[in-house]
């Protein structure tokens, strides 16, 4: 049987959050975060994920067997879906985020779900397999380095650059570009469609 997540946009929603506090009174923050983190829940449990992602989101996940089926009525925030043998949705520690991962527990996409009832909003965007980030720990000994990931998992390490302090943006944002373009040319020259999400999964 389909499940949707339960609409909070509804006056029942508003009044969820009333029944426990004044607006505006402290405690009001306490029952949206309840919202937010009961939503999350509800979305995860659910048979649907977000509707708004790109033409391409939706393209990657068909190619990885999603099945996608009509929109939640009355709710057209949220579209049904069968997802294949093994995939599921995860909640992560933030009541608005939740990962959608394959059999092999790889993250194929993140999601987003704002369940507050009078801002509600959800959208997904699909992740790539190997991504590029930015070792924040060595920045702030005046060094630059880049990693390739794959996951979670480092799998390259850019050389360390040094530059001349923060104050000195520009030498700090050519140094950077420097050490994400070498990260870039060992993806490139090992899985040279790194950059579309539909490869490198099997």
């Amino acid at each position: 049987m389909s499940t949707a997540p339960r609409n909070t946009a509804t006056t029942e929603g508003m009044f969820e959050v009333a029944s426990q506090a004044f607006w505006g009174s402290p405690e009001a923050g306490n029952a949206i975060l309840k919202q937010e983190a009961d939503g999350q829940r509800s979305f995860t449990a659910s048979s649907t994920l977000p509707a708004q992602m790109g033409r391409n989101d939706r393209k990657v996940l068909e190619q990885a067997g999603v099945v996608f089926g009509e929109e939640v009525s009355g709710d057209k925030m949220f579209i049904y879906v069968t997802l294949p043998d093994g995939w599921k949705k995860v909640a992560t520690d933030h009541n608005m985020w939740s990962n959608l991962v394959d059999e092999k527990g790889r993250k194929r996409a993140s999601m987003f779900y704002k369940a507050e009832f009078y801002d509600r909003s959800a959208f997904l965007e699909t992740n790539r397999r190997f991504g590029i980030s930015a070792d924040y720990e060595h920045s702030q000994e005046g060094l630059i380095v880049m990693f390739v990931t794959d996951g979670d998992i480092k799998v390259f390490t850019t050389r360390e650059y040094s530059y001349t302090g923060l104050k000195y943006a520009q030498d700090y944002d050519t140094k950077e570009g420097v050490a994400s373009k070498e990260a870039s040319t060992w993806l490139d020259e090992r899985y040279p469609n790194w950059e579309d999400a539909s490869e490198y999964w099997h």
